[in-house]
């Protein structure tokens, strides 16, 4: 993990606990440059994830102030930090639906920008918030970057693996939303009625040197799922 990634994931953890309550702001930058040892630029650097994410925003001449979401349980569009990190102190179960090792033919490569016959992980997990069912998840993963998947790490946090333990260095995701109505398959695994609305979600994820990884498409619940991010 680079030690932007670090920081920000430490100031993030600082913020949704409510460290900063009082002043409602974060330190300034010089006390974070001592704080942690590194330079201004890593301190920027860490600030521009949370800004990005709709936490922090400016105030000239007076620092950085929190800006939490209205709603709780809410996904942050501008971030790839997955559904545990969105519902901090929930309880998340991935419960595993399907998982192969596919080879890639021309539409799977297309859609992966990689080679035909290049192997690719394909998992199917319902995510459960709080025993109710919050999403299907349709996930592609590159086994040439991503060497190695196994049930216990499917059925938890499939991101804190890639960033944790591979230390995959994420640098985009596009995404692409739109609406949707359930079919029996979906319908059934969310505990909805076909035909009932859904929010889908497709994401492309590159990594920091832009050579896509993992292609997904997520189903909400529509009754529990609210998602958020800042324009500028």
């Amino acid at each position: 993990m680079k030690k932007y990634d670090y920081i920000a994931d430490q100031l993030y953890q600082r913020i949704i606990n409510n460290e900063f309550n009082e002043t409602q702001k974060i330190p300034t930058e010089d006390q974070l440059i001592n704080e942690y040892n590194v330079s201004r630029n890593t301190i920027r650097s860490a600030i521009k994830i949370l800004t990005k994410m709709g936490l922090l925003y400016p105030v000239q001449g007076s620092g950085l102030f929190i800006k939490p979401p209205q709603k709780p349980d809410t996904v942050y569009l501008s971030s790839t930090q997955g559904v545990t990190a969105d519902h901090d102190g929930k309880t998340i179960v991935n419960q595993l639906i399907d998982f192969k090792l596919l080879e890639a033919d021309e539409a799977l490569a297309k859609r992966m920008l990689c080679q035909i016959g290049t192997p690719i992980y394909y998992i199917i997990r319902l995510r459960i918030v709080d025993s109710i069912p919050y999403a299907v998840e349709y996930t592609y993963y590159n086994k040439e970057i991503v060497p190695y998947m196994g049930h216990e790490i499917v059925e938890g946090s499939i991101f804190d693996y890639l960033k944790n333990d591979l230390k995959l260095s994420f640098g985009f995701a596009d995404k692409y939303i739109s609406a949707a109505k359930l079919n029996v398959y979906d319908s059934q695994l969310l505990q909805l009625k076909e035909g009932d609305p859904s929010i889908v979600i497709e994401d492309n994820v590159h990594l920091s040197n832009g050579v896509l990884f993992n292609s997904s498409k997520i189903i909400y619940n529509y009754q529990l799922a609210n998602f958020y991010m800042v324009a500028q």
